[in-house]
C-alpha cells in the first residue's frame, strides 16, 4: 500500500534540505531518530506540533509557511513588527474616529443652539 505524501511531509522536507540538515541531524534537532525523520519525510509518520514547535523555536521555520504553504519559509521578524504596525495603525484610526464623532457631535450641538435662539 502506497502512502501519499502530504504537504507538510514535503515542506518538512524541503525546510531540511533548504537547512542544510541531514536526516539525522534533523532527528537529533527534534529529539527524533533519523529513521523517524525518514517517515515523516515519506509520509509514513505524523509530523506533530511538538516537531513544528522545536523547529519554529530554534530554526525560525514559519508555522504558516509549513502548514499553509503560504508566505517565507523562515519567520522574519519584520513579520512580527508588521503585526505591531497594523495593530497600532488600527489603533489610532480607532482613535481618531472616536475623536471625530466627539467633534461632530459638538457641532450639531452648537448648530442647534445657534438656530435655537432665532
Amino acid at each position: 500500500m502506497m502512502t501519499k505524501i502530504t504537504d507538510e511531509a514535503k515542506r518538512f522536507k524541503a525546510f531540511r534540505q533548504a537547512e542544510n540538515l541531514t536526516q539525522k541531524e534533523m532527528g537529533a534537532l527534534v529529539g527524533k531518530t533519523e529513521s523517524w525523520v525518514s517517515k515523516a519525510e515519506s509520509g509514513d509518520r505524523n509530523i506533530g506540533i511538538e516537531e513544528v514547535k522545536v523547529l519554529h523555536e530554534k530554526l525560525k521555520m514559519s508555522y504558516e509557511w509549513f502548514y499553509h504553504g503560504k508566505g517565507n519559509r523562515l519567520f522574519l521578524e519584520k513579520d512580527q513588527n508588521l503585526i505591531r504596525v497594523t495593530t497600532d495603525l488600527q489603533n489610532k484610526i480607532d482613535l481618531l474616529t472616536q475623536k471625530v464623532e466627539k467633534q461632530d457631535q459638538i457641532l450639531k450641538k452648537l448648530v442647534r443652539d445657534y438656530y435655537a435662539k432665532d
